[in-house]
């Protein structure tokens, strides 16, 4: 099967450190392209000389907004290549000026040693995702391209505590199988927590986006739930968790967000 999530986020390798390619209007939040799929276009060239399957963290800053349709510039670097863990630095680059920087470590997953105990978080009881609201452009107040690759539902939750929270499901509208780096877009693909408490809020561009892979999820949908406790000074830090459908953590994430009113997104 054809993936859209790979076709998309796949650019020609030039040479051993740089890949060309231009960025998907699809993935549009808007006119600008997702902040995690931006991400995932440097992880796939970033995996690729590595060599390494799976992405374990990633912390990536966001200096620019990419631009659909025009040719962009990736370069990756690696730091140190182990036999455990290896990392590698890369970079997204348009109109020749720096958009994005990121720091990854790519491994294998391990088992748990057995001297250690397992500490897990349990999913938060939510409705099914045929019983939440499908996430839409009316609702959010600007033009949602990206939905044509996931497929985002927001389950309506009492709100009772202080902080902004959000919880949903999420997959690719193709069933393309979610892997470590679906993961690293699905941390940034989901409605900004803070709409939750404020309504629309215009945009929200990201700042800083960090991402913990803990495990390769079982087919199904991802569950999500995000907050943000933090919001003053015109920023906001949001955290997110998910889960497959068997309820294991497969991925934590933390995020620096600006706050920006209507008439300036």
């Amino acid at each position: 099967m054809t993936s859209q999530f790979f076709n998309e986020t796949a650019f020609k390798r030039e040479s051993e450190n740089c890949w060309t390619g231009t960025l998907n209007e699809n993935w549009n939040i808007g006119d600008i392209p997702n902040g995690g799929y931006l991400l995932a276009v440097v992880l796939r060239a970033m995996q690729e000389q590595i060599e390494s399957k799976n992405l374990l963290s990633v912390n990536a800053h966001y200096l620019r907004p990419g631009v659909t349709g025009e040719e962009a510039k990736v370069e990756s670097q690696i730091l140190r290549k182990g036999s455990g863990i290896s990392t590698s630095s890369g970079s997204l680059t348009q109109r020749e000026t720096l958009s994005l920087q990121v720091l990854a470590a790519f491994g294998e997953f391990k088992k748990t040693a057995k001297d250690f105990p397992k500490i897990e978080i349990e999913p938060p009881r939510i409705p099914p995702p045929e019983n939440c609201e499908k996430r839409s452009a009316e609702n959010q107040g600007v033009k949602l391209s990206i939905q044509k690759r996931v497929d985002v539902r927001v389950a309506e939750m009492e709100d009772s505590t202080d902080r902004s929270e959000l919880y949903g499901w999420i997959k690719f509208c193709d069933s393309t199988p979610v892997d470590s780096l679906a993961l690293a877009l699905f941390s940034d693909a989901f409605p900004p927590s803070i709409f939750s408490k404020l309504g629309r809020v215009g945009w929200v561009p990201t700042v800083e986006l960090s991402v913990q892979v803990r495990n390769i999820p079982k087919e199904g949908w991802i569950m999500g739930h995000f907050f943000t406790d933090d919001l003053q000074n015109g920023s906001m830090i949001e955290t997110g968790r998910l889960w497959d459908s068997d309820g294991c953590l497969v991925a934590q994430s933390r995020q620096l967000a600006l706050m920006k009113q209507t008439d300036e997104s």
